[in-house]
């Protein structure tokens, strides 16, 4: 017997045509980017599983995923695309409606740019956004098949002190999961995901901006911005771009930083 019911996790994400399906360990849900790629979109599909053990999140960093303790699952949403670049900001848009499908069970869940989930100031999950596209045919239109991959982490219970590179915080570390509380949260995010992607294709991060800015963890807080572990600048957050960069004020002016150049804390927590 599967460690996860996938039917109680159809019922929550209520998504006709969703593909669901959960394994008890693997080492990261991400592969569900390694399937391939047909001569048609595929219907969307989530890949729950209830232990990780090389779960991994932006920039190469590892994500703990212990049984019992944590969720972990990817959603791989396809189009046909063309010339255009590849989707940026994804993660971004995610972000606001997880938080916003999380309500039911904490309402304060914050976001800290650009892929993390807070709630009371400590990290409560992340979100990787991944992307695969497959070879233009000849004698056709140009035309590929792209697939996006939406890996989300989300802490039922805190990791332990130093399991992570910041403070941890569990959805139920004050009260008791109440049952099938895990297929619910993962029907949930799940739906929540595939939704805002295809959105998220049809009209771009712009619906999902103000949602942000409001849920914006460190708006107008001192912050660091980090390369590697190494602090490069400090300033004032500024809140997000209308791009999906975060507008920082440094001393000699503003700049606009992006997901791929460095990472954010704030300045109180590196002291």
């Amino acid at each position: 017997m599967s460690l996860l019911d996938a039917e109680a996790i159809r019922a929550a994400a209520a998504l006709e045509g969703l593909r669901i399906d959960t394994v008890d360990e693997i080492g990261s849900t991400q592969v569900l980017m390694d399937a391939p790629l047909g001569p048609d979109p595929a219907p969307p599909r989530l890949l729950a599983a209830a232990r990780q053990t090389a779960g991994r999140g932006r920039r190469g960093r590892a994500w703990l995923s212990p049984e019992g303790r944590s969720v972990a699952f990817s959603v791989a949403v396809e189009r046909r695309v063309r010339a255009q670049q590849p989707p940026a900001a994804i993660a971004l848009a995610v972000g606001a409606a997880a938080a916003g499908a999380l309500a039911c069970w904490a309402p304060e869940v914050r976001l800290k740019w650009p892929n993390d989930l807070m709630l009371e100031g400590r990290k409560l999950g992340g979100i990787l956004v991944e992307c695969r596209r497959g070879l233009p045919e000849a004698g056709t239109d140009g035309s590929v098949i792209e697939r996006i991959v939406v890996g989300i982490g989300l802490n039922l219970f805190a990791p332990p002190v130093g399991t992570i590179g910041q403070s941890g915080r569990g959805l139920f570390d004050d009260d008791a999961p109440p049952a099938g509380a895990t297929e619910a949260i993962i029907g949930v995010l799940g739906e929540a995901t595939v939704t805002t992607v295809r959105r998220f294709f049809d009209e771009g991060l712009a619906p999902f901006v103000q949602a942000w800015r409001r849920l914006d963890a460190l708006a107008g807080e001192e912050v660091a911005l980090l390369d590697g572990g190494r602090i490069i600048a400090a300033g004032r957050s500024l809140g997000l771009d209308v791009s999906g960069g975060l507008r920082v004020q440094l001393a000699d002016g503003i700049r606009v930083v992006h997901s791929g150049e460095v990472s954010l804390r704030p300045l109180d927590a590196l002291r």
